[in-house]
């Protein structure tokens, strides 16, 4: 018999998670696993049975291995259902489920913490001289997205860069949206983190997460707009073509985290999704060069360098060559 990955049970086990008020999963849906794979999470305590079969009033339900026991009370009599998989029900432990993730995924400082009933505090992720704090979320939905927001600000020092990691879809009204970025949170979905790691299935790959770098000060040299899609660079607005607004984003994201090169394929990947075509590596080199033309052949700009303010690597890719300190983010 084939059984489904390690990494597909996960995913149910998320989604199941993110459900309210039941977070639980039937035997039968578990059957298409691996029975190693489910045992070694009921010994986690990840999955826990469900003793919730004891009597309808004229019988006594027991399951003894795969199997059904009804026991009259009276008679003492057995009988015995071989498939008891529809009657059978495991509960996920939250908790145990947060410290897989935190475990698994690497994540150090405080946690696993409740801070409440939606909201887990996992840790700390560290990597290329960036630092997030990592919260996991359940039921992400317009009722419930500002008093989440609210808990992790209360629990979570204000100047933390937070990343909520949402158990299913999130559902964010846009006044909500809005206050995330200059509060320096971001949102993105637990599933489309999994490493699909067979050795470690609950991994999440944090590295990718952009967490916003939040508001800084109004005389910021360059400010970015990313609502509105504007730059504004020395209090003069800049003419950026909307296939290239992205790409820029990504080039000043990386200069305030870690002021690191954003490799090439990475600025492909970006180009190809504000366009919808298939990106290559020179129409990279042309995105780049038309982003240094915004700035050289700005004639109310100043002092501008050669390279307009972008320096480029062969076969390691670009970076914006400007200070953090400079470049603000405005919601």
């Amino acid at each position: 018999m084939t059984f489904a990955n390690a990494a597909e049970l996960v995913r149910l086990l998320l989604r199941q998670s993110d459900r309210q008020p039941i977070r639980a999963v039937g035997a039968a849906d578990l059957k298409p696993y691996e029975p190693g794979v489910v045992r070694s999470l009921r010994n986690r305590g990840i999955l826990v049975e469900r003793e919730d079969l004891r009597d309808d009033g004229a019988a006594v339900f027991q399951i003894v291995d795969d199997g059904l026991v009804v026991v009259d009370p009276e008679t003492g009599e057995c009988e015995r259902y071989e498939d008891a998989l529809d009657v059978q029900t495991f509960d996920i432990d939250i908790a145990a489920l947060c410290r897989a993730i935190r475990e698994q995924s690497g994540l150090g400082g405080p946690g696993p913490t409740a801070l409440s009933v939606r909201v887990w505090r996992l840790g700390r992720h560290e990597g290329h001289n960036r630092a997030a704090e990592v919260c996991l979320v359940r039921r992400l939905r317009e009722d419930t997205a500002q008093e989440i927001v609210d808990h992790v600000r209360g629990a979570i020092d204000d100047e933390a860069p937070v990343a909520l990691i949402s158990l299913g879809n999130s559902d964010l009204p846009t006044g909500i949206a809005r206050q995330l970025e200059p509060m320096r949170m971001t949102v993105v979905r637990a599933e489309d983190l999994l490493r699909d790691d067979p050795a470690l299935p609950f991994a999440l790959e944090l590295g990718r997460i952009r967490v916003p770098t939040g508001p800084k000060a109004s005389d910021a040299r360059l400010q970015i707009d990313r609502i509105g899609r504007r730059m504004i660079f020395e209090g003069i607005e800049l003419d950026v073509e909307p296939r290239d607004f992205d790409a820029f984003v990504m080039l000043a994201e990386e200069a305030v985290a870690a002021g690191g090169w954003v490799p090439k394929d990475s600025l492909a990947a970006t180009l190809q999704a504000s366009t919808g075509r298939e990106s290559n590596p020179e129409q990279v080199d042309r995105c780049l060069n038309r982003l240094r033309d915004v700035f050289r052949k700005n004639t109310r700009l100043n002092a501008v360098p050669s390279n307009g303010f972008i320096e480029r690597k062969s076969k390691v890719g670009a970076r914006l060559a400007l200070a953090s300190s400079e470049i603000a983010f405005i919601a």
